[in-house]
């Protein structure tokens, strides 16, 4: 971390905020606190702009957006859509109509659940009704199909889930070969249902990462001007941008590692707010 002088320094550049979601801007309640609703306001006022990078869909964070006031677009499915409240598109990476197939016969053969995320809804089967049980997307639309037949032209995201490691470790593999140079697969274990294993599937070069070079040029806005506020590992990607990194108190250890400002407060305690205050004050 650095000095608060070295702080009150790097954030007088400051133009941009670019925000987690779950965990870092909302409480376990869903709710944003009231002390970031002021400071976005007073921050917009002087012209620091505050948008989202999050892994939920569009649809899900409209809400929080019209709250903020929020006009830039903002990332959602950790980048794979980049769009605003007006509706236009800046960055949009729709998996192939072939690969969604692959993903949909490995998924019958292994015998694990697939869903298909869209700009607005996630979509899935009867068959594949338990995924809604166990995908952590707060806010998320889910919508019920009778197949995915007529819905492979504009995925965003391909989302498994099974009980078996080997399988969705395999199942990974094949997704990723040859390379990574189409679709990247990542793996990861539930963080609250012990024994079931997530696979998330995106076009290659999709992170919030990537997604916030995009926004960062299309704002005219340089590296060294933009913060960004995040708790979990895939903020990680948020991090390695090269900008002024803000792990909230209850981050995981690797980011708080990673960061220039580790907050005392939690998203609990709105620690969104408290960043924000400071810089608020190092601006004025």
């Amino acid at each position: 971390m650095l000095l608060k002088g070295e702080i009150n320094k790097r954030l007088k550049n400051i133009k941009l905020v670019v925000c987690d979601v779950d965990g870092t801007l909302t409480n376990k309640d869903n709710e944003i606190g009231e002390q970031t609703k002021f400071y976005v306001k007073k921050l917009q006022e002087k012209g620091i702009l505050f948008t989202f990078a999050t892994q939920r869909i569009h649809s899900s964070v409209v809400g929080y957006a019209k709250e903020l006031g929020i006009e830039i677009p903002f990332m959602t499915i950790n980048g794979a859509l980049i769009r605003g409240l007006n509706g236009s598109v800046l960055s949009k990476a729709i998996i192939p109509e072939k690969k969604v197939n692959k993903a949909l016969k490995l998924a019958s053969k292994h015998y694990v659940r697939v869903a298909l995320c869209y700009n607005d809804d996630i979509l899935y089967t009867e068959d594949n009704s338990v995924l809604k049980d166990f995908m952590y997307r707060l806010g998320s639309n889910y919508k019920l199909v009778d197949s995915y037949h007529n819905y492979k032209d504009q995925v965003l995201e391909i989302i498994m889930l099974g009980n078996e490691k080997s399988v969705i470790k395999q199942i990974q593999k094949r997704m990723n070969f040859p390379y990574r140079l189409f679709l990247t697969a990542r793996y990861y274990r539930s963080s609250s249902r012990y024994g079931v294993y997530h696979l998330e599937i995106r076009k290659s070069g999709t992170t919030k990462k990537t997604g916030l070079a995009k926004l960062s040029k299309h704002l005219n806005v340089k590296k060294d001007e933009i913060a960004v506020i995040g708790d979990w590992y895939n903020d990680r990607d948020l991090f390695e941008f090269g900008g002024f990194n803000v792990a909230l108190q209850n981050a995981v250890p690797e980011l708080k590692f990673m960061a220039h400002y580790v907050t005392e407060t939690t998203n609990e305690e709105d620690g969104v707010g408290e960043f924000l205050k400071i810089l608020y004050e190092s601006v004025s």
